[in-house]
């Protein structure tokens, strides 16, 4: 069995400052992001950041809804969460560049992409919400907070780059006249 070698108990002021600061983390953390996908992956960076940014709106709505309160172990789960939805469009669009590459149309490598990186999305995807349901029944307090702040934020991750992307790309090259994609 594990035993606990030390405890400590901090006090609210240390406590609220400990929040603000994970905030301002998670929130730089996101800027940078937004801007790497932006830079990169252009026209596609962009629909990712919007998706993203849905994403965080997503969660915080659904921790409102539900009367959370944001903790240290919730910002941390929000901050994966960020990591894991960024993946999952990296991952996507890898594909349609490689599918670019090899001289298919942006509307058929749009959907060989999307056909090829989705059994991969959802696995990396489907594990951690695994793992996040495993950490709230088996967790207490905080670690639970952190669960449920993941499970949310990974359900909300797939929605937005299998759902929301897929939609906005689709409607780009729906049209057939896009010759190019910005990938």
């Amino acid at each position: 069995p594990i035993k606990p070698v030390s405890t400590s108990i901090i006090g609210a002021t240390l406590g609220a400052d400990s929040i603000r600061k994970g905030t301002m983390a998670g929130l730089i953390g996101l800027i940078l992001v937004v801007l790497f996908m932006a830079i990169y992956y252009k026209l596609c960076g962009f629909i990712a950041d919007i998706a993203l940014v849905l994403n965080v709106g997503f969660i915080l709505a659904m921790l409102t809804a539900f009367g959370a309160t944001l903790t240290l172990p919730g910002i941390a789960g929000i901050i994966l969460t960020i990591g894991m939805a960024v993946d999952a469009n990296v991952l996507i669009f890898e594909r349609i560049r490689e599918e670019l590459e090899l001289g298919k149309t942006p509307r058929s490598a749009v959907e060989a992409g999307y056909k090829r990186a989705l059994v991969t999305v959802w696995d990396s995807n489907l594990t951690t919400v695994i793992a996040g349901i495993i950490l709230y029944y088996l967790g207490t307090g905080p670690i639970r907070g952190f669960a449920v702040t993941l499970v949310i934020g990974i359900m909300g991750s797939m929605f937005t780059a299998i759902v929301v992307v897929r939609t906005i790309l689709d409607n780009i090259v729906l049209t057939g006249k896009r010759t190019k994609l910005s990938v």
